[in-house]
């Protein structure tokens, strides 16, 4: 990781909730969707955080789902061992190229996640949304998609976030 002051006051606070977005159940329908585009049998697909990073930092395996939804489309993919030795650069520079493949896929800038959110594991949820915002653009384009939470859960919400969805459902 990149060597940073620590986090205090008012960003503590918003990685906290950037944190409390990601859903284990919705990380682990992802990589499952992605195991099966790409037919990459050794990814594990548990849904935890350390593993949802684990198998998508070093930016590889993602612009394998690139290639294999739109063959050619990432170039100049470095594959690297996955261990800390590995560059960082290299796995930004992967990630970048995903992004950048989503975005020409039509994915919205606001739905891409930045390569530092996965590298240094800060945003998460915004990597699902971007996978996710991909999978539905290649349901339009006949290629399957990712599953999906079911509607009536609601999972990583605090109580009080639960209630407000209650009381607008009965509106």
């Amino acid at each position: 990781m990149v060597n940073r002051s620590s986090s205090s006051g008012l960003s503590v606070a918003v990685m906290g909730k950037q944190s409390s977005k990601y859903n284990a159940q919705e990380g682990a329908l992802l990589l499952d969707w992605v195991k099966q585009i790409t037919g990459q049998n050794t990814v594990n697909v548990d849904g935890s955080r350390e593993n949802f990073v684990a198998q998508l930092k070093d930016g590889t395996l993602l612009c394998n789902l690139a290639n294999t939804l739109v063959p050619g489309s990432v170039k100049d993919v470095v594959v690297q061992a996955k261990t800390k030795s590995s560059s960082i650069f290299q796995q930004i520079n992967n990630l970048e190229l995903f992004i950048d493949f989503c975005h020409k896929q039509g994915v919205l800038k606001q739905e891409l996640f930045r390569a530092v959110d996965l590298v240094e594991e800060r945003d998460l949820y915004s990597v699902c949304m971007t996978l996710t915002s991909l999978g539905r653009i290649m349901v339009k384009r006949g290629k399957p998609g990712p599953r999906r939470v079911s509607a009536h859960e609601i999972v990583n919400l605090p109580l009080a976030d639960q209630m407000r969805i209650q009381e607008i459902k009965t509106f």
